[in-house]
């Protein structure tokens, strides 16, 4: 499974100097002569993170591998309800023959039902790993823009005393030092909510490749066979239904492994 992506330290990401410049003549030269406003410093980059450090939602993951553990375990029953079986003249008066193909049809049809629950929740599951990769870019460039806020509180640390009149007890460079902390901390944490949220996408595209294979590829090639086997009553046709069974059983338990 694909690593989470590991970040630049923010330090180290390369940055505009004219966004750094800009941040300090319009916000932090601003704070020498309002002290509270300190406190929302770069608020707007916390907040818009907060509301985008979702990832996929976990239940779609569980509720699709549970209708395929349930296929699974359908697929595997297979052989009590498909295949050819003959009926000697007691059985067939006393309707088992009849007995037998209803059961065959309840099993296509509740198997039916699973396949087409499963589509369903693959779409589903698809479309909110979009979703979450737009969310994902979305934080990753203010993840940028925080890198610039806190590279130009840093310098500005180490400037402001050429041209400020205030005095050391003002205690502004301590809060200041103590604000950029506080966004190095927030952001270490965004990221490993990103990081999550990577890894649950990897998760996602893992369990919903292999379904789609088994959609496109394998639960055809079942029905295929089934159908000939009813039409044929081969030994080698029913040979081909099982093998082909097995296939989609094995590659559905492959989509299920972490």
């Amino acid at each position: 499974m694909t690593q989470p992506q590991q970040f630049t330290p923010l330090s180290q990401i390369e940055l505009n100097q004219e966004l750094i410049l800009t941040i300090k003549r319009n916000h932090l030269l601003a704070l020498l002569h309002d002290p509270h406003g300190l406190n929302h410093y770069a608020d707007h980059l916390v907040q818009a993170q907060s509301v985008l450090l979702n990832g996929v939602d976990p239940k779609l993951n569980q509720q699709l591998s549970q209708v395929i553990s349930e296929i699974i375990q359908q697929l595997s029953h297979s052989k009590k309800y498909v295949g050819n079986r003959k009926f000697n003249a007691l059985q067939k008066w006393l309707g088992i023959d009849v007995e037998y193909d209803a059961g065959q049809v309840k099993y296509v049809k509740d198997l039916d039902r699973l396949i087409h629950e499963a589509n369903h929740l693959s779409q589903r599951l698809q479309i909110e790993i979009q979703k979450s990769q737009a969310r994902l870019q979305q934080a990753l460039g203010l993840r940028e823009q925080m890198a610039a806020y806190v590279v130009a509180a840093e310098q500005f640390l180490l400037e402001y005393p050429q041209f400020s009149n205030q005095q050391p007890l003002d205690h502004f460079a301590e809060r200041l030092s103590k604000k950029v902390y506080t966004l190095q901390t927030l952001q270490s944490s965004n990221d490993i909510a990103m990081q999550q949220m990577q890894l649950t996408q990897n998760l996602s595209f893992n369990l919903l490749d292999r379904f789609k294979e088994a959609q496109q590829v394998l639960i055809p090639a079942w029905r295929y066979y089934l159908k000939q086997s009813q039409d044929t009553h081969s030994s080698s046709t029913l040979q081909q239904l099982d093998q082909s069974r097995e296939n989609l059983i094995q590659n559905l338990k492959k989509s299920l492994q972490k």
